[in-house]
């Protein structure tokens, strides 16, 4: 896990492989070994290998919610809200979960919807400042243009420029 900290994604998928070849149950380095496919650019090999990693160990909420985002990366916004929700269900205290689940509610024009997953994870985070913008964008998507400058300013009181 170190490479793939690191940004050393080929070392990270030949040990991530490696493992996968001594036990191929290993929930844990084919969930990893699908973030780094997807991460090199390998969408499809992505989605194969954590479904195969959830097969395993469904109650897997970070391979949920990656999968959520190899997903919404190939716009297929459905099944990432979906899986957002899986994960949900399994840690609803995931502030960034939330926060993802409403930029694809958000992308799918469901907006009162991802308000109320960007206000979840300011309740569990209030310092987000991402969730703040995003709120800011549902805001103005619904025109309450008040409330978007709020979180806005909310979101730059957090990380200024």
């Amino acid at each position: 896990m170190q490479h793939h900290a690191a940004g050393r994604l080929p070392e990270a998928e030949r040990i991530y492989r490696r493992i996968v070849q001594v036990d191929p149950g290993q929930p844990v380095a084919l969930h990893l070994l699908g973030v780094v496919a997807h991460q090199m650019g390998n969408s499809e090999n992505s989605i194969e290998l954590i479904l195969k990693a959830l097969a395993i160990k469904p109650d897997y909420a970070d391979a949920h919610s990656n999968l959520a985002i190899v997903f919404k990366d190939k716009g297929r916004l459905n099944e990432a809200a979906a899986s957002h929700r899986a994960a949900l269900a399994i840690t609803p205290d995931a502030a960034d979960v939330h926060n993802n689940l409403g930029a694809v509610l958000h992308d799918l024009g469901k907006l009162d919807e991802a308000v109320a997953s960007f206000r979840a994870a300011l309740a569990i985070t209030p310092d987000y400042a991402a969730a703040h913008n995003n709120l800011g964008n549902a805001f103005r998507g619904l025109g309450r243009m008040d409330e978007a400058a709020a979180r806005y300013r909310a979101a730059l009181a957090i990380t200024p420029g």
